[in-house]
């Protein structure tokens, strides 16, 4: 796990610099996914000093959140309205989405966040390499598949957002926990299976959670004949998603109480 954190660390601090340099949605992106894997690997070390550091991470990933929100919600509304209503649609947004973009810059500019960043290479560079941990590392990803089918289960028995949206977050948790143990090499084919399932369902979860924040969002804005628009059509792209989640999962072996074997 020590390697792992190494890397992603460095996509964190090169996605931090770019950013600094030139807001990019999919360097903000990147910076979001590494922090997260992070923390999902501090969250089965469990010591203190994992636990601050996976609050502060936890934090300074928060500050992030409506930014990205915003850069997802004009990408889609894009594919989804007119030229001359994805116009207007940005035309009546345009300072919020700034608005979000100075707090990302003025987050990485701050003091506590570079600050966390140096914590953060000390606490690494000071760590050894334990290849003993391996069976901590195996029983991380069987309680974290456990708890899946659980939420999984929910899901289907309550169907609304809130049990879904947990769902989707124990699906990210079961592939940053086998993603984190690919190197181990009796088991790298099963992991490898792991990952390419959430991967893929992860990509159905997240493009449902975005319909479930889109339409938060335009509650929020003010009324306008595009928005009410945008809002008939993604109310229709959120049944469709969650059709598709419901087909993927029916029945299958990872989400399973006998989940499958990729050797």
């Amino acid at each position: 796990m020590h390697t792992i954190l190494l890397e992603i660390s460095d996509v964190i601090e090169q996605a931090s610099a770019d950013l600094l340099r030139e807001y990019d949605p999919e360097r903000l992106y990147a910076l979001r996914v590494s922090a997260r894997r992070t923390r999902s690997i501090l969250k089965h070390i469990g010591d203190h000093r994992s636990r601050r550091f996976r609050k502060s991470w936890g934090g300074f990933t928060a500050t992030t959140n409506e930014s990205r929100d915003w850069d997802v919600f004009l990408a889609t509304a894009e594919q989804l309205l007119s030229g001359d209503d994805f116009t207007d649609f940005s035309n009546l947004n345009q300072e919020r989405v700034q608005s979000c973009h100075e707090a990302v810059i003025e987050m990485l500019r701050s003091a506590p966040w570079r600050r966390h960043l140096e914590e953060w290479r000390i606490c690494l560079e000071r760590a050894d390499e334990d290849n003993s941990d391996m069976a901590q590392d195996n029983d991380a990803l069987d309680r974290a598949l456990t708890k899946a089918c659980l939420v999984l289960e929910r899901a289907l028995a309550v169907d609304d957002d809130r049990s879904w949206h947990k769902f989707r977050i124990a699906v990210k948790e079961v592939r940053y926990v086998a993603d984190a143990g690919k190197d181990d090499p009796q088991r790298a084919l099963y992991l490898a299976g792991v990952v390419e399932t959430c991967k893929v369902l992860q990509t159905l979860l997240g493009d449902w959670h975005d319909t479930v924040v889109q339409l938060n969002m335009l509650e929020e804005l003010e009324a306008a004949p595009v928005h009410d628009r945008l809002a008939t059509v993604i109310k229709q792209r959120k049944q469709q998603f969650l059709a598709e989640i419901r087909d993927m999962v029916a029945g299958h072996p990872l989400f399973s109480q006998d989940p499958i074997n990729f050797t």
